[in-house]
């Protein structure tokens, strides 16, 4: 199956029936010794309706590739108790050690409709996994910043919350950004996003492994209501993203130039705006309003928050005050990280709100 890329280059989806044991003691940077482009394994079990599993959407988050070392050593010589349809995603940005190339889009921001053969590729994935009538779909990732591990899920059913609670006792319920993996399964099967900490957190692995295991093996989903404590359950109201003509550092650390370029303000230590050092360390904390976020030159705005339609509400979650930046209301951070890749690439971060829901019973 081929595609191209927006240069012009051949896009080729290969389709194998086993997870080859040559990757059980493999480098992540050598995964095209193996996946030479993107793959999608087939392996047959015993219920053959398969488990999705989306694993190195993001080319440097390692827990999906230790996922795959441990499913090819676990079934090298017996078949699961469910089939498994797994999409082997960026191998070229997995070899390189980073999210994704330069001339790449971001792996899991290509699962809505787009004209690139990138586009095109996760629209056949898509189709083919349609098609299969999966049980569940769980994509596999990892935080850069400091987060405990948590499930994300895009519908409020009895089977994703399920999902939820069976990795971790804190959720999020989000639908922005509207281009995940995620989102596009969950027009047609249960499907959860697991956030595994940060790629070398033996925690997150373990849960991640508990979680696909479980699975495979779960017959159907329980009827049995969840107990009251075993989901924390947050949505995601805000996306914040910092003006690419703004420079940043975090604390006394250095400085991220504003497009490449070193930036320099008085009042910011040397950058248009200057994040408290210790921000990531506020993920998954009930912040109250007023809380300081970060000081910037007086004549900046540099901070934006945008709702799951891209409308700018940034009043709505910040004030500026003297040169500081605070949140206007009560909100609880995630997945801020202090990556300078990352925060230009994607977000800084995400606001969130406790979701007050009477679980399904």
């Amino acid at each position: 199956m081929l595609t191209r890329d927006a240069e012009g280059m051949r896009m080729k989806l290969d389709r194998v029936d086993h997870l080859s044991t040559e990757l059980i003691g493999l480098d992540p940077r050598d995964i095209r010794h193996v996946f030479p482009h993107p793959t999608l394994v087939s392996i047959k079990g015993r219920n053959q309706q398969p488990l999705f599993i989306s694993a190195l959407l993001h080319g440097n988050e390692l827990t999906s590739f230790r996922i795959l070392q441990r499913l090819a050593a676990r079934y090298k010589n017996k078949a699961p108790a469910r089939s498994l349809l797994i999409f082997i995603g960026n191998v070229d940005a997995a070899a390189e050690g980073v999210r994704h190339l330069p001339h790449q889009p971001d792996f899991n921001r290509i699962w809505a409709k787009g004209e690139s053969a990138y586009h095109a590729l996760t629209a056949d994935i898509t189709a083919i996994a349609r098609e299969a009538a999966p049980f569940a779909s769980i994509d596999i990732h990892n935080n850069t910043g400091a987060n405990p591990i948590y499930g994300c899920v895009n519908a409020l059913r009895p089977a994703d919350l399920q999902l939820a609670a069976s990795f971790a006792p804190l959720g999020v319920f989000y639908l922005n950004p509207p281009t995940t993996q995620s989102i596009a399964f969950s027009h047609f099967c249960p499907a959860i996003t697991i956030e595994c900490g940060k790629g070398d957190d033996p925690i997150g692995l373990e849960a991640a492994d508990r979680l696909i295991e479980n699975t495979i093996a779960l017959e159907r989903f329980s009827d049995t209501p969840l107990p009251d404590d075993a989901l924390t359950l947050y949505k995601t109201v805000g996306r914040m993203v910092v003006d690419p003509a703004c420079s940043f550092s975090f604390g006394a650390g250095g400085t991220d130039g504003a497009d490449g370029a070193a930036g320099g303000a008085d009042s910011a230590g040397g950058a248009d705006v200057q994040f408290r050092p210790d921000l990531d360390k506020l993920n998954f904390v009930d912040l109250d309003e007023n809380t300081a976020l970060a000081r910037c030159r007086p004549e900046k705005r540099p901070i934006h928050v945008l709702d799951e339609h891209g409308t700018d509400i940034t009043t709505e979650f910040i004030h500026y005050t003297d040169g500081n930046a605070h949140l206007t209301t009560k909100a609880t951070p995630s997945m801020i990280s202090h990556d300078p890749d990352i925060i230009r690439q994607d977000c800084l971060g995400y606001l969130m709100r406790p979701l007050n829901l009477d679980l399904p019973k």
